[in-house]
């Protein structure tokens, strides 16, 4: 007859997963910086009830033209400004405007030539258009991986803009820029990539493919800024324009692709989804209109770093963000300018109306 096993008592291992953990050096994998924000108008956080934008997050501000985008973009760069970051602005839209930035709070170096009596306005942040993308990387054969000797281009690439993005953040981790960065670009969807200048065809399949490239940058060189362990905390906010897929069940999709879409953690959405949804703010004088402003709607298309999504609206002027509530306000302590923009008398009559913006498909999509 078979005996039956003895039993013998297992050995109690001691195992602490702590000192494993601490061990293998991932005991801080999850010590990230308290949030933080770059502040835009008071008038955003009525609306959407978000300071602003997120520090060490990438971030997205997506619409139809003329809905208030470009009043977002330049209040991040004076918001970064006024918490000591530095903007990188990026700037391919090519309608940069010092004149605009500085009405919206963007700061300036003033200087004043002493022989003419002129005032010059030197950038204090850093500005890169599409004319220095060229200058900086026009020789750069992106397929081969080689700089030429003679430029290839006259016109920048997306990959340009990813090449500038990591070389100053280089710049950063080397020592040689000492500033908590905030980079801004306005706007994707601007740029063709490499291989469709080279071929002289413009191709959008091509296009969204290399906003691949920055996949190191949204989820690894941004976001791990947000560690205790690095001295910096970065941000990327970005501007990116809309069309409706009419062909596939009238869809919102993204000029240069759905890439940053993915992988944003932030995006706020403004106007309307399937038409502007803005009102024009208009002027009227002795048969002249001056377009003083534009309401429209705004929500948080999608928000993973508070889960807050709100719906609102809100208004845009010369000098920034408003809430819509405030309108006849604005009009009364703007009276002057106003006036100015109508080239007629101060004392002249001026009657304020709204008008329901336009969809321009050949704009628009």
């Amino acid at each position: 007859m078979t005996k039956k096993p003895s039993k013998k008592p297992v050995t109690k291992q001691d195992f602490d997963l702590n000192s494993y953990i601490k061990g293998k050096g991932l005991d801080k994998v999850l010590d990230t910086k308290e949030l933080s924000w770059i502040p835009l108008s008071k008038a955003w956080h009525d609306a959407l009830k978000i300071p602003g934008f997120p520090r060490g997050y990438v971030s997205l501000v997506r619409g139809f033209s003329n809905t208030g985008k470009s009043t977002a973009f330049y209040e991040a760069i004076a918001g970064a400004q006024r918490i000591g970051d530095l903007p990188v602005v990026i700037e391919t839209e090519g309608n940069w405007s010092d004149e605009h930035a500085r009405d919206l709070g963007v700061q300036y170096e003033e200087l004043v030539d002493e022989e003419t009596g002129e005032i010059k306005y030197l950038p204090k942040f850093i500005i890169v258009t599409a004319h220095e993308l060229v200058q900086m990387y026009g020789n750069y054969d992106y397929k081969d991986s080689k700089e030429k000797k003679d430029p290839l281009r006259d016109v920048p690439v997306i990959e340009d803009v990813i090449r500038f993005i990591n070389e100053t953040l280089n710049d950063q981790f080397e020592g040689n820029l000492k500033a908590n960065l905030c980079f801004v670009w306005d706007s994707i969807g601007t740029l063709d990539c490499f291989k469709s200048v080279m071929s002289l065809v413009g191709n959008n399949q091509w296009n969204a493919g290399a906003m691949g490239g920055f996949q190191n940058i949204v989820n690894h060189r941004i976001p791990g800024s947000r560690k205790v362990s690095n001295p910096y905390t970065n941000t990327l906010i970005a501007v990116q324009k809309i069309w409706i897929d009419n062909m596939n069940g009238g869809g919102i999709k993204h000029r240069g692709g759905e890439f940053m879409f993915y992988n944003s953690r932030l995006i706020v959405h403004l106007g309307g989804q399937v038409a502007h949804g803005t009102t024009k703010l208009n002027a009227t004088a002795l048969g002249q209109t001056y377009q003083y402003g534009v309401k429209a709607k705004i929500k948080t298309e999608k928000n993973h770093v508070t889960n807050v999504v709100r719906n609102g609206e809100i208004a845009s002027v010369a000098t920034g963000f408003i809430n819509p509530t405030e309108i006849e306000q604005y009009k009364t302590d703007n009276k002057k300018m106003i006036h100015e923009a109508l080239s007629v008398d101060y004392d002249a009559d001026i009657s304020f109306g709204e008008e329901k913006g336009d969809f321009d498909p050949e704009k628009d999509l």
